[in-house]
């Protein structure tokens, strides 16, 4: 039957409530135990299974909210692509680079929508028992099929490997194999050949002449394993008993795929920079699909590490609604939450699914209708989470806020203490802070492209990457110590030997906390290196850098501001952002100052081009640096928060310590040789950090 989208929206009770108009048009199939069952099964199920997700639940679901919107959205574009071109590698989309469409090169951009489409229009099908829909899904998936259409289920820049597949082979075969489940009981025989044909030819066996090959991306645990691997496995569950080397796909991958979840710290914390934890979202389609093909209401979903990942990006997620900058990642990108309602759906998680409601925005992703479900019970972190957490695996990410208020909380304090893998910058040790909802002292993420050797020797060459870009002790003008590793090379990477460590740390919910660092690992040419940080609640921030060098040179603390901020020669300066400030204060200790100023970034050539060879963009970023020189050194930077005070409050100097008025408190910090104080005095209640 044909109906336009507004009676899809309107018909869809009387749909979730009277059946299908024909419910024979089910195919059946055998399971891996030799059971007749009914397509389609993954993701969506077309009987009524406890656990998880019918066609006529979902066609419930959409009658109102969230799912509603989703639905909708989805429906607008598939009504769009009715009798529109095919995609293809040379298709010029918004968000795709020309290059590449000019090459015919099959790139993320362009193969994520094709496969969006064909998963959109697919479960249109579904949903609407619309044919129109179903022929747009099998168009795309026969022109990607077909080599005089999409020549290449592999990017070009990948070729260099030797190997057959690549990241592109696994997302297309995932997401061919899924519409394939999908539009199983739409197709004709001839069709579910052709399509069968045309993946094992442009993905499977592609896949398993790479695997013979024991290629380098079998052995890394990062995306390219999950992608690749993970692809090819969700494809043999989708294919079924209608492929030979189905079950065989799905024996491969799921313990290798076991196995990538051994990157994740004991509190969930991911291995790569926080931007790049989206990545989860790889093993997450996995293993969500793994249950739907054994037809298992028990998902893995709920178990170890999915639940702990999905509360450390709670923690790492900053109001108003972005990821902490660290490593690689795009400044004030919003989190990717679609992922995470599938675990909080399988986790029955309220903080978790309270975060994915206040952050979930609708899009026309049809797996984001399938995983999010409306009827889990949501709760703000503030009634179950502590404002200050040290995480210790990976990167060893820290955060302390003086409250729970997602829009502008006074101040967040956040750094981290060890080195994170594959999109790691030279930043053990880094300290942030935020205040009233603004980044002010900042970490500067990545510039804005990738340039072709940024993840090669030259990677430091680039100030985003490099320490000179961090809010980290600089020691000689030396890089941090960091491990050797090339892409495509398999190595033993050590890299607890080149970070950092907690040394203590202790948080009070009403008063605040502290973290101390020993960075000493990360550095060559050093005896020791140690950084504390103090948060007084709610808008103090001490951080105290000391340590010993093996000679005497000249050493350098940045601190980046989200604004140009010029030092005074005694190293007071003030970030302004609107009615807002920090109030900041250098003071050198020990070691004789050069001085305080005020520098910004620039690249510099040839290290000022991304990958394409267009100019990065020169942002020049501004930094306070403070010099200094000796064979040791103890320096101690105050920050405090004002809020409608455009001259501000300065730290000052006085006997035994420094003092400030903050808000309406007067904030004292005293330091000797073995205790740090920092005090509230109107209230009489202090925090003792034993140095």
């Amino acid at each position: 039957m044909n109906i336009d989208r507004r009676d899809a929206v309107k018909g869809i009770a009387s749909l979730a409530l009277g059946g299908w108009a024909s419910g024979s048009v089910f195919g059946q199939v055998l399971n891996r135990s030799g059971v007749s069952v009914r397509r389609p099964h993954i993701f969506i199920t077309s009987e009524e299974i406890s656990g998880l997700r019918s066609i006529s639940g979902v066609r419930k679901s959409i009658e109102s909210g969230i799912s509603r919107d989703i639905w909708e959205q989805i429906l607008a574009e598939c009504d769009e692509e009715k009798g529109a071109p095919v995609l293809t590698a040379r298709s010029m989309i918004k968000g795709r680079a020309e290059t590449t469409a000019r090459q015919n090169n099959p790139d993320y951009t362009i193969c994520h929508a094709a496969g969006q489409r064909i998963l959109r229009n697919a479960l249109a099908t579904l949903l609407t028992e619309n044919e129109a829909y179903r022929d747009t899904a099998v168009k795309q998936i026969a022109a990607l099929v077909d080599e005089s259409v999409w020549p290449d289920w592999i990017d070009q820049a990948h070729t260099r490997f030797g190997h057959p597949a690549d990241l592109r082979t696994g997302m297309l075969s995932q997401d061919v194999g899924i519409g394939f489940d999908w539009l199983y009981p739409y197709l004709s025989g001839a069709e579910r050949r052709d399509i069968v044909e045309g993946l094992d030819r442009r993905g499977v066996q592609p896949f398993f002449e790479s695997m013979a090959q024991d290629p380098w991306w079998s052995k890394d645990l990062n995306n390219w394993y999950t992608v690749i691997i993970g692809g090819a496995g969700v494809a043999g569950m989708a294919l079924g008993a209608d492929h030979p080397r189905s079950e065989e796909l799905v024996k491969l991958s799921l313990p290798m795929m076991e196995r990538y979840l051994s990157i994740y710290g004991r509190d969930g914390e991911f291995n790569e920079s926080v931007a790049y934890s989206n990545a989860t979202r790889i093993p997450v389609t996995y293993f969500q699909a793994y249950s739907y093909h054994n037809y298992s209401s028990n998902s893995p979903l709920a178990e170890r590490p999915f639940p702990q990942t999905g509360e450390w990006t709670v923690y790492s997620t900053l109001p108003p609604g972005r990821y902490a900058a660290f490593g690689d990642g795009w400044i004030g990108a919003p989190p990717q939450v679609g992922y995470m309602t599938a675990i909080a759906s399988a986790s029955r998680d309220p903080v978790l699914q309270g975060f994915c409601q206040r952050y979930l925005k609708a899009n026309s992703n049809p797996l984001l209708l399938l995983w999010h479900n409306p009827d889990i019970p949501a709760m703000d972190p503030g009634d179950r989470l502590p404002l200050g957490r040290v995480f210790e695996d990976n990167g060893a990410q820290v955060f302390s806020r003086s409250d729970w208020d997602l829009d502008a909380p006074e101040m967040i304090v956040y750094g981290k203490a060890k080195r994170d893998h594959n999109h790691a910058h030279n930043d053990v040790g880094q300290v942030c802070i935020d205040t009233f909802g603004e980044r002010t002292i900042v970490d500067l993420g990545s510039p804005s492209g990738y340039p072709e050797d940024f993840f090669d020797e030259n990677r430091w060459k680039y100030y985003n990457a490099s320490i000179r870009g961090h809010n980290v002790p600089m020691f000689g003008g030396r890089e941090q110590r960091s491990p050797s590793h090339k892409r495509g090379v398999k190595m033993d990477i050590d890299f607890a030997g080149v970070s950092g460590r907690y040394l203590q740390s202790h948080f009070e919910e009403t008063l605040g906390g502290y973290w101390q660092m020993d960075l000493t690992a990360a550095y060559d040419g050093v005896v020791s290196v140690t950084r504390t940080v103090v948060h007084l609640l709610p808008g103090v921030a001490v951080v105290l850098d000391e340590g010993e060098l093996q000679r005497s040179e000249e050493i350098s603390l940045r601190w980046h501001t989200a604004v140009a901020a010029e030092p005074e020669a005694g190293g007071a300066f003030r970030v302004v952002q609107g009615d807002r400030g920090l109030d900041c204060r250098v003071a050198v200790l020990k070691g004789k100052t050069v001085d305080h100023r005020l520098k910004r970034h620039e690249y510099a050539a040839p290290f000022d081009r991304d990958r394409t060879g267009d100019p990065l963009e020169q942002r020049r970023e501004p930094y306070v640096e403070t010099r200094l020189n000796g064979k040791s050194y103890r320096v101690l930077t105050l920050f405090g928060s004002n809020r409608n005070d455009a001259d501000g409050n300065r730290w000052k100097r006085n006997e035994g310590g420094w003092a400030i008025r903050c808000g309406e408190s007067d904030i004292r910090v005293e330091l000797n040789r073995n205790q740090l104080v920092v005090s509230n005095e109107s209230i009489l209640r202090s925090l003792r950090m034993r140095l």
